[in-house]
């Protein structure tokens, strides 16, 4: 498993629109470029990894792809939905206890050859 996940360097959930990622990744650039400490690492459920203009330049360019964003998603989604998501409820952990096919599908659908 890589904690290079796109979506966790940029610091946004999943489900984030194409504007949020651009304005986040903007932010990031220009925190790097000014040396502020707060932009220079990402935290992912495997760790806290440092960060540099490189790999947000890369995330970025990755999330502009639909295919390569669909994959992307499905993987944050396997790690928890993004760094934002909030914890699940009880009737939705309730329903994902069941079968695992969705999420096999999902993998499937986004070209997941594994980790």
């Amino acid at each position: 498993m890589t904690p290079r996940n796109a979506f966790y360097v940029l610091g946004l959930p999943a489900d984030a629109t194409p504007g949020d990622i651009e304005r986040e990744g903007r932010k990031l650039l220009g925190l790097l470029e000014l040396g502020v400490g707060k932009g220079a690492t990402y935290t992912c459920p495997l760790g806290t990894f440092p960060r540099d203009a490189t790999l947000v330049r890369e995330s970025m360019a990755l999330l502009r792809d639909p295919a390569r964003r669909a994959r992307e998603s499905a993987l944050a989604a396997i790690l928890g939905a993004g760094p934002a998501a909030a914890p699940p409820s009880a009737e939705q952990a309730r329903k994902s206890a069941g079968p695992a096919a969705p999420l096999t599908d999902a993998l499937r659908l986004a070209g997941y050859r594994g980790l």
